[in-house]
């Protein structure tokens, strides 16, 4: 996997940084790779891009490897993509606390 360093943030181009930094702002308790929808996006970043620049802005990391779209809407960032927020918004996704749902037993 690439390096995410200083030099690639500072060189991201604003329209995928004001994306990836809505992760966090706009489910502080996100766990890692849970995702946001298009509409949810956009309606947090609704005053500086149109939904159809995010959609394919989204499309655009998903070819670099920073998202994955499932169900054509929801946009979930991969481990680069977490590597990412977190090196703009120095916010780390949260762990999970909750424990495996038992299997009952057999019989």
């Amino acid at each position: 996997m690439a390096t995410v360093n200083e030099q690639y943030l500072k060189e991201l181009p604003d329209i995928y940084r004001e994306i990836l930094s809505a992760f966090p702002r706009l489910e502080p308790t996100r766990k890692a790779g849970y995702g946001l929808a298009y509409q949810t996006l956009y309606e947090s970043l609704r005053e500086r891009c149109s939904l159809g620049d995010i959609i394919q802005a989204c499309q655009q990391m998903q070819q670099g490897g920073a998202v994955e779209i499932k169900q054509r809407i929801f946009v979930h960032p991969t481990e680069m993509g977490e590597q990412i927020i977190e090196g703009l918004t120095g916010k780390k996704p949260r762990e999970s606390t909750v424990p495996a749902f038992p299997t009952p037993p057999k019989g």
